[in-house]
């Protein structure tokens, strides 16, 4: 017991740490991935894709803009997972763009099928979840669900899959274990057995619930929508990238003190 406290204390002082010294790179992640679902959700409503309004994108200009978000968010990614490694490896020590790019880039395609098959087990669940609503209330299917009732399904099919959602990136990061090692290493660790870790992805997941929430209930059109919307993908992206780094640096000192 006295152990698990002082590893607490240890993984709060880390991230206090590297939030303090490495602002600047916090910063452009969170920043560069808000921008990006922004635009990504600006070319779904203008594409059609939103069934209530019809298109008014040119199929080129969505083409071109498809191609420029999808470079856009490889090098976000590595940006991302380099920013991870280094906070596992060096700490609170600031690093350069590059750096995090060149530290990134080694580990995005291994992730990247990892984040593909997670994605499909969130939609999976998501569709059982939105099964079950439709047995036991009056929505006669899940296209009817308000929009606060998606973020909640969507919420809570992250929360039944946390453990493989947080811990296989991490021990792949921090171990440099290949996606299969990771799984495996998964399925032997308890929630119980993570320390602060549990509370950390259950207050996580309620903030992400009450922004999407709030943006959802925000008016489709007019600057407060806008706001809402850039708001509410900045403070996703900065609690997804503190509950990451929480569990990345604590599976780095559990490593360490074994």
């Amino acid at each position: 017991m006295r152990g698990m406290k002082r590893n607490s204390e240890i993984l709060l002082s880390q991230i206090s740490d590297i939030f303090k010294l490495r602002r600047p790179e916090i910063t452009l992640v969170v920043v560069f991935q808000a921008g990006l679902m922004v635009l990504l959700d600006q070319i779904m409503l203008r594409s059609g894709m939103d069934p209530s309004r019809p298109a008014t994108m040119p199929d080129w200009t969505m083409f071109v803009l498809g191609m420029g978000c999808m470079i856009l968010a490889i090098v976000w990614q590595m940006l991302y997972l380099g920013f991870l490694r280094t906070a596992a490896t060096d700490g609170a020590k600031p690093q350069e763009p590059n750096t995090l790019l060149r530290t990134g880039r080694p580990y995005f395609w291994q992730i990247l099928g990892v984040q593909i098959l997670l994605g499909l087990a969130v939609w999976v669940v998501s569709g059982v979840l939105a099964i079950l609503i439709v047995s036991a209330t009056g929505y006669k299917q899940a296209e009817s669900f308000p929009p606060w009732l998606m973020t909640l399904m969507m919420t809570g099919a992250v929360a039944l899959l946390v453990k493989p959602i947080f811990l296989i990136p991490s021990f792949m990061l921090v171990l440099d274990y290949k996606a299969i090692e990771a799984f495996a290493m998964m399925r032997q660790v308890r929630l119980s057995n993570l320390g602060l870790l549990p509370r950390f992805y259950g207050a996580g997941l309620a903030v992400m619930a009450v922004i999407g929430i709030v943006v959802s209930l925000a008016p489709k059109d007019g600057p407060v929508y806008y706001i809402a919307l850039t708001a509410g993908h900045l403070l996703q992206s900065l609690t997804i990238l503190t509950l990451m780094l929480a569990t990345v640096l604590f599976i780095a000192i559990e490593t360490e003190r074994r």
